[in-house]
């Protein structure tokens, strides 16, 4: 009687492996990517990037703010954008008109004056950055405080009690509407101005 061949169940075994392996490696690199990214981004600022804490009413005086991963417990805003607030600081930046607050980013031994503002937007309510809630960009229907009673322009929300109403930006004080009830806000450094209009009872 002729001997049997060997058995074929190892070529088997090794044909399962090899196919196996690469699937292996697949999921693993998915799993990997499906993990939360709670790491805080290192470098440069961008957008896309989160930070915490979220933005409050008055966060345009300066606050500190940490940038952290999107998917972490405390990552409460997001950078839509990066811009520059100008040589002095004050003047008016570029941010989208949702923004809740911009964050002044600082680089030691490094002067960046085109990307030195975070424009940062809440992952969720409340957004001081709307219209008439107090807080973000000045824009048509936000409610300030009489810009001589201090230091800077201040946004109040319009809920409370304020000297004025944003009615728009201009290219100068001359080009806001004249007349009674009406007062145009220069801004420190700029030749841009605030036209407003003035609460009933407040004057100039």
């Amino acid at each position: 009687m002729p001997p049997y061949g060997p058995p074929r169940r190892n070529n088997r075994a090794r044909i399962i492996i090899g196919i196996t392996a690469p699937v292996v490696i697949i999921l693993l690199i998915v799993i990997v990517n499906l993990l939360p990214d709670t790491s805080a981004p290192t470098g440069e600022w961008k957008a896309g990037q989160c930070v915490t804490p979220a933005g409050h009413v008055g966060d345009q005086e300066g606050k500190s703010f940490r940038r952290v991963g999107c998917d972490a417990s405390d990552a409460e805003a997001k950078i839509t954008k990066m811009t520059s607030a100008g040589l002095t600081g004050m003047e008016p930046t570029d941010c989208p008109e949702d923004t809740d607050a911009m964050v002044k980013v600082e680089r030691s031994g490094h002067l960046d004056l085109t990307n030195n503002v975070a424009c940062i937007r809440n992952l969720k309510a409340p957004h001081p950055g709307d219209v008439g809630q107090g807080g973000g960009l000045f824009r048509a229907g936000d409610c300030i405080t009489d810009p001589d009673a201090t230091a800077s322009l201040k946004e109040v929300p319009c809920s409370e009690s304020h000297w004025g109403t944003v009615v728009r930006w201009a290219d100068s004080a001359e080009s806001c509407p004249q007349g009674a009830g009406y007062n145009a806000v220069r801004t420190l450094g700029g030749s841009r101005a605030l036209c407003v209009r003035q609460a009933t009872g407040q004057t100039s």
